[in-house]
This record gives structure tokens, C-alpha cells and sequence, in this order.
């Protein structure tokens, strides 16, 4: 079975609930059945201060509680926490993206990571403008590499209304192509954000494995 693209999967948001309670705990499962990239990490990026170490532990912790009454091998959680990172800084000052890009591609070098980075929105609402914004005034929206890119994950709600979704929808589209950015509900049904992660990129867009 042909994996998805080495890659960094950046997460902002990554503190918070979502993050411990569903993309986390889901990932670690795509890891136990060999099926994330060859060359991947997972970046979580948010405002509490936490060492690489402390942002396991409370992962550790997320995974344990989220499979409990399912065998979780300690060899295999170390082996998939090993992929983990942590980087603190606060999501509303542009400054403060470019250090987090400089985390971004000192990570990617020292784990053999193409030019591929996948954002996560996993925050609140009022962040979905914010960041993207952020990410083109900082030039972190394409990729330098011919062949590498950049993806968005947008987690719902999508806007309140239709004008509000509209002017969500215009501003990614002026930030990222149509083919980078990902809109989901992952309350559709009771594993739709595991069935979401077991997808693989292909082409600029979701293929099922």
C-alpha cells in the first residue's frame, strides 16, 4: 500500500482538546498500522510553554486515555512520540511565524523532509483569516521546492452564515490554491476524523487508501 507523501504536519492549536482527543490519538493509530510517511514529524504550535518532552508526556497521557481498553505497546507509543515537537509562540503576532518557520525547516532538515508542510487548524474560529494571513505575509503559503507544497486544514465551523463562510472560502483562495485547502466536519459521524486521516494526498487532492 503506497503511503502519503513525506511530509511535516504542522499543528496550531495543539494544546488544546481537539489536538489531545482526536488528531493525535488518530495519528498514533495510522502510525501502529505503518501507514504514515517515511519521513514525517508532527509540529504542535501554540501559546502554552511546554518543552518537546512535557508536549509528549501530555500526548502520552491523551493516547492512553483515548485507546484505553485497547493494548497500546510502550515500544510503539515511545517510537511514534519521537516524531513529536513542540514549538510555543502566540498565533495573533506575525513576528513571531518567522521563528516558527525557522523550527519548520530546521526540523525538515534534520529528518530528511522534503519541501512539504501540511497546516492543521486546529484552534478556535475567530483564528481560521488570522493565520493564513500570517502564513502569506511571511511567505510561508508555497513551497520554494518544485516539487514540494503547502496544504490547509480548516476544522469547522466554516462561518456562521453564508456571507461569512463566502468571505472565509475568498480569503483562503487568495492565500493557497483550491487544491491546498481541506474544509472538515469531523462530527459527521463517530470515526470520521480517523477515517479523515486514514486519506492520502495525491495530486493536490484526498485519494482513498
Amino acid at each position: 500500500m503506497k503511503k502519503a507523501d513525506d511530509q511535516l504536519l504542522v499543528i496550531f492549536g495543539a494544546s488544546g482538546d481537539l489536538t489531545g482527543r482526536k488528531l493525535i490519538p488518530s495519528l498514533f493509530e495510522l502510525y501502529a498500522a505503518d501507514l504514515l510517511p517515511e519521513r514525517f514529524a508532527i509540529l504542535g504550535a501554540a501559546r502554552s510553554e511546554y518543552s518537546d518532552d512535557q508536549f509528549r508526556e501530555e500526548q502520552r497521557k491523551h493516547i492512553r486515555e483515548e485507546l484505553s481498553g485497547r493494548e497500546v505497546e510502550e515500544e510503539q507509543l515511545n517510537g511514534f512520540l519521537s516524531l513529536v515537537y513542540y514549538f510555543a509562540f502566540d498565533s495573533v503576532h506575525s513576528v513571531q511565524y518567522r521563528e516558527l518557520n525557522g523550527k519548520m525547516e530546521a526540523l525538515r532538515k534534520e529528518k530528511g523532509i522534503p519541501d512539504r508542510v501540511l497546516y492543521y487548524l486546529a484552534t478556535p474560529p475567530l483564528m481560521y483569516e488570522k493565520i493564513p494571513g500570517f502564513l502569506a505575509e511571511n511567505q510561508m503559503n508555497d513551497a520554494s521546492d518544485p516539487d514540494g507544497w503547502r496544504r490547509i486544514v480548516v476544522e469547522k465551523p466554516f462561518g456562521i452564515s453564508y456571507a461569512s463562510a463566502k468571505q472565509l472560502n475568498d480569503h483562503l483562495k487568495g492565500i493557497f490554491n483550491e487544491n491546498e485547502i481541506y474544509r472538515i466536519d469531523h462530527y459527521l459521524g463517530k470515526e470520521t476524523v480517523q477515517n479523515l486521516l486514514v486519506l492520502r494526498f495525491a495530486n493536490g487532492i484526498f485519494e482513498p487508501l
